[in-house]
């Protein structure tokens, strides 16, 4: 599987080309997703996304191929449509997506590669993520329900009462009042029985909010069904303790819950024949504590741990088709690997560098996604004993474009740990020196891994004459638990310290790299650090760059959309009026009067997991200072940057601001 890895992406990383890639061709190129095996493993579909540019659109179709012909060609099954069709195989080759109807509900269809389409419910409100059962007549779906509805008409008629009477307000009694981009209106992701030949729906966990399909499977029998859920009545905002419960397809009972004693949250669940597969998380649940993988009975008794020695956990987990083991999608040294779990306890990496996900199975085949620093996300089959990839996205569009190579070196951070970095350079020219972008990612609980981004692409500023120094800090995932953690209660000393070793570091390693001439620049939990260096460690860069960040630790630990996540960073999990010193012990507001390099802002009105007051403030701040800065502020976005042509002009003004103030 290694050397056929080794040899992906050829149509597309081989050219050698003096044209640049843009920050368009990113925003427009075509991109694949959403792998899916038929239950025989013949036939894998996929969904392609394609953008209109100058509408501001993405469209995405779902195509098939015939894996046991090995000339086969795609082919095309839907059309193109809003919004995420979310293919699915049926167990007789029928493939099932979701699709709006003509009242411009999201509704489930069935259609066949030879063609022939038929809308298969007629729900008065959107249709989520599904299952359908054995046989082709129920399905199970996510529809989101008001919590005291017993039925969807119920929910559609307040949501057209709402509408028709223009309510100017919402009354909130819980903390769900907003969750990443949008105000709640009291729904939450309801499980539903969908009968497909017309019958009515039947939610059957009220109260339970339900994210996707990978929060819930069902039994080989087709009688019950095992979710992962926040209890009834519990705020997203405030908790990420998930309970896994078992419900009966009939709706003949309540749920209840399973593995009350292990405590923790625990979620993901996967059967296979009469077991139970699930992650669970101790501590809070939070980003940064591991997640184990365990195989239980469907009752929940007998519970296992698999890969126990191994400190690294998947985030993703699937069923191999014999029910043999388990496929995992682990963060790794700066990789993304996927692991085989067997029930053993034997555990082998499967694939090698870049970055695996969306594992997909049928019968002997496995598909996931593959990607590099340097290749766009494509799809890898392995099947017959053999792994080859199998599309070609975006291949016509990149065909001109030669990619910048990206390095891997470790250097000695806090503690004298080791500490990660990735370098992408533009070509070397012997006596010149590059400008450079020091880029820090968010989470803080992520990494910077070999895996090609739709957001801050190195290529880009490759493309332009700028090298970028990516510095996995203490806090990423991918080295550990101890790493992962290091960093609660530290987040403003120890990534900081890591930086200030690295970057002389990188900087005597790669003497083409000109540190007189270098930018910080961050998101979300990068965003946040590049404040804060603008007040304790500005010494060494030209500018900055902040994208939704925070700046005033205190305001944003009331005012964000996952409590639990900002508590267990700053203080280990404690209020934040227990930790008042916690709070303000890395708070970039309280340095302020220390700022001096110029600093460009960027962000989405749409952010309610960084409130939009957090980059205004610290833009108000820059301008009372009489320092340089600009306020960039995008209306229509959230906490990333995603339509094509905010993306566009996201990178126009970031690149204006880099020319600006690195010019030799």
């Amino acid at each position: 599987m290694i050397r056929a890895l080794l040899l992906m992406f050829a149509l597309i990383a081989a050219p050698v080309s003096a044209r640049p890639f843009t920050a368009k061709d990113l925003a427009t190129m075509e991109r694949v997703g959403d792998p899916q095996l038929s239950p025989d493993g013949r036939w894998l579909a996929y969904t392609l996304r394609t953008v209109d540019y100058d509408a501001g659109a993405a469209r995405q179709a779902v195509w098939a191929l015939d894996l046991t012909k090995r000339d086969a060609k795609a082919v095309r099954v839907t059309e193109p449509a809003a919004g995420p069709p979310r293919p699915r195989w049926g167990e007789g080759g029928e493939l099932y997506f979701l699709r709006v109807d003509g009242e411009g509900v999201r509704q489930l269809w069935r259609t066949s590669v030879g063609g022939g389409t038929k809308q298969l419910t007629r729900a008065p409100v959107d249709v989520g993520a599904y299952r359908v059962l054995p046989g082709g007549r129920t399905a199970i779906a996510i529809i989101r329900s008001f919590t005291d509805c017993e039925t969807l008409a119920c929910t559609a008629e307040r949501l057209a009462e709402r509408k028709r009477t223009r309510k100017a307000s919402q009354l909130y009694d819980d903390l769900s009042v907003r969750f990443y981009d949008s105000y709640g209106d009291g729904r939450r992701g309801t499980l539903v029985r969908l009968d497909l030949d017309g019958g009515a729906a039947v939610p059957l966990a009220r109260g339970f909010d339900v994210e996707d399909d990978y929060d819930f499977d069902v039994t080989p029998d087709g009688r019950t069904i095992i979710f992962s859920a926040l209890a009834s009545g519990v705020s997203p905002t405030i908790s990420a303790h998930n309970h896994l419960y078992r419900v009966a397809v009939d709706g003949s009972a309540a749920p209840t819950r399973l593995l009350p004693e292990q405590g923790g949250s625990a979620f993901r669940p996967a059967i296979s024949g009469g077991k139970l597969a699930y992650l669970h998380r101790g501590g809070n649940g939070s980003d940064g504590e591991r997640s184990r993988l365990f195989v239980a009975v469907l009752d929940g008794s007998g519970a296992k741990e698999l890969g126990a020695a191994l400190d690294r956990w998947p985030m993703e987990i699937a069923w191999s088709g014999d029910g043999k083991r388990l496929y995992g999608a682990v963060d790794d040294d700066g990789q993304g690997r996927i692991f085989a779990y067997d029930l053993s306890g034997k555990v082998t990496p499967l694939t090698g560098e870049g970055v695996a996900s969306s594992i997909a199975v049928g019968g002997p085949a496995l598909a996931w996604l593959s990607s590099r620093f340097d290749s766009p996300a494509q799809v890898m089959v392995e099947r017959d004993r053999a792994t080859r990839q199998v599309t070609q996205a975006a291949a016509a569009q990149l065909a001109d474009v030669s990619m910048a190579k990206t390095e891997s070196v470790s250097f000695p951070g806090w503690n004298d740990e080791p500490v990660q970095a990735f370098v992408t350079r533009p070509p070397v020219v012997p006596g010149r020196k590059v400008p450079v972008i020091f880029l820090i990612h968010g989470g803080p609980h992520s990494a910077y891994s070999n895996e090609w981004s739709y957001l801050r692409n190195p290529q880009i500023w490759a493309s332009r004459g700028y090298a970028t120094v990516m510095v996995n800090f203490h806090g990423s995932v991918g080295w550990g638990q101890d790493f992962a953690k290091s960093i609660v209660r530290h987040r403003g000393d120890r990534p900081l310290e890591d930086f200030k070793r690295v970057w002389p570091a990188i900087l005597a390693r790669f003497p083409d790299l000109d540190g007189n001439r270098a930018c910080a620049m961050g998101s979300s939990f990068g965003g946040y650090m590049v404040k804060w260096m603008a007040g304790v460690w500005n010494e060494p860069w030209r500018c900055f760059v902040a994208h939704a960040g925070a700046f005033d630790t205190r305001g944003l630990s009331y005012s964000n959309d996952i409590f639990y996540h900002n508590d267990q960073t700053i203080s280990g999990g404690q209020a934040p009026w227990a930790a008042v010193e916690d709070v303000e012990r890395f708070n970039p507001v309280a340095q302020v009067d220390k700022w001096s390099k110029p600093i460009l802002i960027t962000h989405g009105a749409r952010d309610y997991r960084v409130p939009f007051d957090q980059g205004l403030s610290a833009f108000a701040a820059a301008q009372r200072r009489g320092v340089p800065s600009q306020l960039l502020h995008f209306p229509n976005e959230h906490h990333l940057i995603l339509g094509p042509q905010a993306t566009v002009e996201w990178y126009a003004a970031v690149n204006a601001w880099l020319d600006r103030w690195t010019a030799p």
